[in-house]
């Protein structure tokens, strides 16, 4: 395993296909981003690679799985891979040995020499610049040649220091000498403080870089103001033990830059999961301005923060750690991003709006990979809220038949409802009204013969568990928003959308003056007030209210109502907003007035919940552009519900 040689893409593919049962090429073609037949090549050249020691196979109706028959030597392979210790493809070890030779030759190498001393060809010379000049780019980093005096790198110091570490670390100092007693001493310290071993390994990679260009006498001599207040004044101290620690060990001096340097892969760490080291922390304002930004653009209230504090803290935590690493350009690698977008859409949109925010503050972009990390936390504030959703206090089951059977129904209809909610047997004798109206849900065996205001579900003595759960969980869905539950799944946008809130918009008009038009129109029918062009306004002036898939989704506070409002416009010819094509326009007012806050966050997500599925169905997108009446549009909203899936 010593001369193990791996490229890159199947590392992906195999640090995605080891965590799960099972795996389609298709699922692992979108998340590579590349056609199913490459999928084929990578587990053909993966196959080779870990022969004897694990082996991808095709099972027939279930799809490809990772079956490891040498445990021991495959998970020392993720080690390593994680530690980026397995040599790299003979195109990036070509690019190190490029960088290598420009910041470390002893003069400037015209195109022929550094082909002869790389023992390259010319022309794949060439191909291999070209590649590296886009990935230099990416760090303000350039390849400047002059005709028949060679070339140059031009680059600052702190640039460099992370485009070697982000990309060619292995390439360039795969074997170099770094003191093991020195590295136990600094594991010793990052175990003090809880570090995880992805930071561990970060910690000792910039370590590394930073003795071989001190030795080469290349210090950091200036730091951007930008980062200086961005590093914590504890992770501030835990570099400064690690560089006690090299300066006891070695004969070198570290500059408070150097030590600056070394608490960078400590601000950028992962959230630590030890509540321990989280109180060495503190909040900054900075921090909680952006997360009111945050919810503000998402459409929170700012009393959701005290209503789930302890939740909020460990967002404003992710968020410390998260700025961090986007303001030092430290990547991070996200192997779950295709699981999150497809099982998490509502809350990887909330991630995106939050992105969106960032980059609107720092003029920073946020990638995928930091947006699905960020999901995870809204998909738990969604789970949260809707586990609280889905409780009964009190409900009935009316049994027409014996008392076993009374008692298998009840001991099933456990199983359903929360473990809290009190279940009554109730025999259809003597049964009144105003018994069955002091429970908040009443399930029957048989015809009631009087009419209640509670919801009422019939079910058979032996039912379907998974599919009477859905019904229950829909009923509390749906009287989150005071509505009557049907016996179709019928969806939120289809009872809120009404008649007057439906417009067939102006495609010869700009998106604005349509906009204009809908909130006149509704502040005339008084389901917005008066003040709310002017909020909508400001809200609009502090991020993009464009939704993805041609959806915009403006909203703001509305002080004349205590119920969420929605209204739908539609362009049959799509038109431009914030650079981006929109074909319908979900205006949203947010009730400012006396509102259950629990409702109302549940609220807004799933109406997000069911602005995402149209948003990701193309072909409904452009159905709802199209229509020319109301009649039209809400056919088509109807079953837009988490219930018909």
């Amino acid at each position: 395993m010593s001369d193990f040689i791996i490229r890159e893409n199947s590392v992906r593919l195999l640090k995605i296909i080891s965590k799960r049962d099972y795996i389609s090429p298709l699922f692992l073609s979108e998340s590579l981003e590349v056609s199913v037949r490459t999928i084929h090549n990578y587990m053909k050249q993966v196959n080779q690679d870990l022969k004897g020691i694990a082996k991808i196979e095709n099972v027939k109706g279930k799809g490809y799985r990772l079956t490891i028959s040498e445990k021991q030597e495959f998970e020392r392979l993720l080690e390593n891979v994680e530690q980026n210790k397995v040599p790299m493809d003979s195109s990036k070890r070509r690019i190190a040995s490029i960088i290598n030779l420009l910041i470390n030759g002893e003069k400037d190498y015209t195109l022929d020499e550094m082909a002869f001393e790389l023992n390259l060809g010319r022309t794949t010379l060439v191909t291999e610049l070209k590649k590296a000049s886009l990935s230099l780019a990416t760090y303000n980093l350039k390849i400047v040649g002059k005709p028949n005096k060679g070339m140059q790198l031009h680059y600052q110091e702190m640039d460099l220091r992370f485009f070697i570490i982000e990309n060619i670390f292995n390439g360039l100092y795969g074997s170099y000498p770094l003191d093991h007693d020195v590295v136990e001493k600094i594991v010793h310290v990052t175990n003090q403080y809880d570090l995880e071993s992805n930071t561990k390994n970060k910690i000792l990679a910039f370590v590394v870089v930073m003795l071989d260009r001190l030795s080469k006498n290349h210090p950091l001599r200036d730091i951007k103001k930008n980062y200086l207040k961005r590093i914590h004044q504890h992770d501030l101290s835990i570099a400064q033990e690690i560089s006690s620690i090299i300066e006891s060990s070695l004969p070198i001096k570290i500059t408070k830059e150097e030590v600056f340097f070394i608490s960078i892969p400590i601000a950028g760490r992962r959230t630590p999961t030890n509540d321990r080291t989280m109180t060495e922390m503190q909040i900054t304002e900075e921090i909680n301005s952006l997360l009111n930004k945050i919810l503000e653009q998402i459409g929170f209230k700012q009393e959701v923060i005290k209503q789930n504090e302890t939740f909020f803290i460990d967002l404003q935590y992710h968020l410390t750690f998260m700025l961090n690493r986007l303001m030092f350009g430290l990547r991070i690698n996200n192997p779950m991003l295709k699981d999150v977008r497809d099982r998490f859409p509502v809350a990887f949109k909330m991630a995106k709006i939050a992105g969106q925010v960032i980059t609107q503050e720092y003029s920073i972009a946020v990638s995928d990979e930091e947006l699905a990390y960020l999901a995870f936390y809204f998909e738990v504030f969604i789970s949260q809220n809707d586990f609280k959703e889905k409780r009964f206090k009190k409900a009935a089951v009316v049994c027409g038949t014996g008392r076993g059977t009374a008692r298998i129904i009840k001991s099933q209809l456990e199983k359903v409802l929360h473990p809290d909610t009190q279940l009554d047997v109730l025999s259809e004798i003597g049964l009144t009204k105003e018994q069955l109206n002091s429970y908040d849900l009443i399930f029957t065996t048989v015809h009631l013969p009087m009419e209640v205001n509670k919801p009422i579900i019939e079910i058979n003595e032996i039912f379907d568990a998974h599919h009477l759960k859905k019904k229950v969980e829909e009923i509390a869905y749906m009287q989150s928003f005071k509505l009557e539950t049907t016996a179709e799944a019928n969806s939120l946008l289809y009872h809120l959308i009404t008649e007057d809130k439906f417009f067939v918009l102006d495609s010869s008009n700009s998106y604005e003056a349509n906009l204009e038009y809908m909130v006149e129109e509704l502040i005339k029918s008084r389901y917005l007030d008066k003040g709310f062009t002017k909020r909508l306004q400001a809200r609009s002036a502090k991020g993009s209210m464009v939704f993805d898939q041609f959806i915009a989704l403006p909203h703001t506070l509305n002080n004349d109502s205590g119920q969420l409002q929605i209204a739908l416009g539609v362009f049959q010819k799509q038109v431009k907003a914030d650079n981006k094509e929109v074909k319908l326009i979900f205006l949203l007012g947010l009730p400012n007035l006396e509102t259950e806050i629990e409702d109302y966050e549940q609220q807004l997500v799933h109406v997000y919940d069911e602005i995402v599925r149209i948003s990701n169905d193309r072909q409904l997108v452009e159905k709802l552009s199209q229509s020319t009446n109301y009649e039209q549009a809400n056919l088509l909203l109807k079953h837009v519900s988490r219930f018909n899936v």
